[in-house]
């Protein structure tokens, strides 16, 4: 007797020609964006030097003197090292309060505080829509920090970011 061996006929009918079609395409969209994709180059974050002020509004009168030159700032909720202090600047805060006769807001002078403008050094890596300090802490102009020092620890502001040379 012989052995019947029935050969293999691939059957299509529309539907599954269709969808054959369908995926094929997208397979090959797929390669196509991959492909385009990783010929781009991305550019990689420059490491450079940056100089950023921290203002810590309201500080006890004579507190500030504890502040430094030369002192390391770390980050009071991740331990991120923010930089050397360069410089302490001093001035009497000034809180807003209103004049009742005018119905306007006036500067007047708190007595017992003052406000604290800390100026920091680092080097940050800078990408497309950020600078990191310290191995991951984002700074922003207007963004809250809280930093420690040698015998010291305060919340304020940053309230300027200088960019240096690149290194």
């Amino acid at each position: 007797m012989e052995q019947s061996n029935p050969k293999f006929r691939l059957r299509l009918n529309l539907f599954d020609a269709v969808i054959l079609v369908l995926v094929l395409a997208v397979g090959a969209v797929l390669v196509w964006f991959s492909l385009r994709s990783s010929g781009t180059e991305e550019s990689a974050p420059s490491a450079r030097s940056v100089q950023y002020t921290i203002l810590i509004p309201r500080m006890m009168e004579g507190d500030s003197a504890l502040i430094q030159s030369g002192d390391q700032l770390e980050d009071t909720v991740e331990n991120y090292q923010l930089g050397t202090v360069v410089s302490v600047t001093v001035q009497p805060a000034v809180v807003q309060v209103l004049n009742q006769e005018t119905r306007s807001y006036v500067g007047a002078v708190l007595e017992g505080c003052e406000d604290v403008y800390i100026t920091v050094t680092t080097t940050c890596t800078e990408s497309e829509d950020a600078l990191m300090v310290g191995g991951g802490y984002d700074i922003r102009v207007g963004q809250t920090v809280g930093v420690r020092g040698p015998g010291y620890l305060g919340s304020g502001r940053v309230t300027e970011i200088v960019r240096g040379s690149e290194g």
